[in-house]
């Protein structure tokens, strides 16, 4: 689960960390009456789970009320990252001093979370990682051994950062590895972590994405639980099916397991198409966990074709194809659709699609199925 940036900054807040006194509005009305609260000048922020909203438009400074009305009239309805802005973040505006990073993350290389700090904040730390490695200073976060706060002054100085700001940048890393492990994150990352001028550190910006198979064991995050701005995200959730959506893409993929998933995603690719979401349908599947799978996908803004790729092992091919049919009976498919399809009674399931004329693909491999995916978009592309 990936939390909006209120919300993540809102349970750094309550474990201490600074962050920026701010108001979430829905309306542009909304927006003005919380920038007179909080005086002005503030910064008025898209609330999406997408990066590169500076970029898109999506961050806008404000130094009236009425300009943050019209700040939040223009961001609020923009598509940023393939997702809606249905709410704003207004928050007083920093003055900044410095910039620096902080980030944990799971390291597929170290094959364990690894805290992150460097003195070159506010922009991607890949970029940072590729411009200037050097620059990028590490710890491991394994949740067994205690992480010492003499490691963490360590690793700050090592990057370079020296002064009166040592003692808080400390003690906010402490923190942010706290709120790691106890909230069983993937993802825990503050960019930029601010430097003012009167000397406070302060998160500027937060994002936490929860690990969502913990999530029953977090039942204090209440409504930052709840998907927010994706009604595509909270079908899937509810139907406990794993969906990311992917700006840009053009082939919507259902897959039998994450594994299968990430190699059609990858085939894809390679073919010269490019992955719109992605969406495991897990183990158990039913039949209408597969009609729900299938209608997101089908509903994912810029999808021109989906291939699906499910093995019945722990699955079943019949209930699953039946959870294919009921969306073509019922709501019907307007782009092509191909299915890899084999296992526990594959023979069921084969004959239920091809009554609905579904192309299947029954003995090829993952790469027959994308490759002829592809090509029935061509030939509908050039139709159309």
């Amino acid at each position: 689960m990936n939390l909006l940036e209120y919300q993540g900054k809102r349970i750094l807040a309550a474990r201490g960390i600074n962050v920026p006194r701010g108001q979430v509005a829905r309306t542009a009305e909304e927006a003005e009456n919380a920038a007179a609260e909080l005086g002005v000048p503030v910064v008025v922020k898209a609330q999406v789970r997408s990066g590169k909203r500076g970029k898109a438009g999506g961050v806008l400074p404000a130094d009236t009320p009425a300009r943050a009305r019209e700040a939040a009239e223009r961001i609020l309805g923009m598509e940023i990252g393939g997702h809606r802005v249905e709410a704003v973040l207004v928050e007083e505006k920093l003055s900044i001093a410095r910039e620096l990073y902080a980030g944990i993350t799971v390291s597929p290389r170290d094959r364990a979370a690894v805290l992150m700090f460097t003195c070159q904040g506010g922009m991607d730390v890949e970029e940072v990682a590729a411009r200037s490695p050097q620059a990028i200073v590490s710890l491991p976060v394994d949740g067994v051994r205690p992480v010492w706060r003499h490691q963490i002054l360590e690793l700050v100085k090592r990057a370079g950062l020296e002064g009166e700001a040592l003692g808080q940048v400390t003690g906010t890393l402490g923190q942010l590895v706290r709120t790691f492990l106890e909230l069983d994150a993937t993802t825990a990352e503050i960019n930029p972590l601010v430097v003012t001028a009167d000397g406070r550190v302060v998160a500027a910006d937060a994002k936490l994405v929860i690990d969502d198979a913990a999530l029953f064991r977090h039942p204090e995050l209440g409504k930052e639980a709840a998907p927010v701005g994706d009604p595509l995200e909270a079908m899937a959730r509810q139907a406990r099916l794993a969906y990311v959506r992917l700006p840009g893409g053009n082939v919507g993929v259902i897959a039998g397991g994450a594994g299968l998933a990430l190699a059609t995603m990858d085939t894809v690719f390679a073919l010269g198409g490019r992955p719109a979401n992605f969406l495991d349908v897990g183990g158990g599947v039913s039949q209408e966990g597969m009609a729900t799978a299938l209608r997101v996908v089908a509903r994912t803004p810029g999808v021109e074709g989906i291939v699906i790729n499910v093995f019945g092992g722990i699955n079943n091919c019949e209930i699953m194809a039946r959870g294919i049919a009921q969306v073509l009976d019922e709501d019907g498919i307007s782009v092509p659709l191909v299915v890899k399809m084999r296992g526990h009674s594959q023979e069921e399931g084969w004959a239920i699609l091809a009554r609905r004329g579904v192309e299947v693909v029954k003995y090829g491999t993952t790469g027959e199925a994308v490759a002829r995916l592809l090509e029935l978009m061509n030939k509908n592309g050039e139709r159309t």
